[in-house]
């Protein structure tokens, strides 16, 4: 964290693992506040912006693995770190599958990623 807030306050931007950048004028802020706002926005960008990333490489993947696949599902809803995707209970099974694959393989990290799958006729069941 303090990495990220020296590395901001001396560029002017935060990175995500993408090199996606973020400018942070509020880090150099006179006014207390502001430059605090600023310090925390550095400190949380790269790990947030970082999940925004790979979510939205997962959806890709998922949308063009189910039109490829000639799938009936579709890709409806996205909240934070979880996919929504509608699909008739026979496809369950490829559905389940190209979750899993494209949302653990949208980027190569040092540590892996892991996903779970849930299955329900609405969100709640589904969770």
């Amino acid at each position: 964290m303090n990495k990220n807030v020296a590395f901001t306050s001396k560029t002017g931007y935060a990175v995500t693992v993408l090199k996606r950048r973020r400018y942070i004028r509020e880090i150099y802020s006179a006014n207390y506040n502001l430059r605090q706002f600023g310090e925390r926005a550095a400190m949380n960008m790269p790990l947030q912006g970082s999940s925004a990333d790979i979510i939205k490489l997962a959806m890709i993947g998922v949308y063009d693995r189910l039109k490829k696949e000639g799938l009936k599902a579709k890709l409806i809803l996205q909240i934070h770190d979880e996919l929504i995707v509608d699909a008739p209970s026979y496809e369950k099974e490829k559905v389940e599958k190209i979750l899993r694959e494209e949302m653990e393989g949208a980027i190569k990290l040092s540590v892996p990623l892991t996903v779970s799958v849930g299955v329900g006729k609405n969100w709640y069941e589904a969770k």
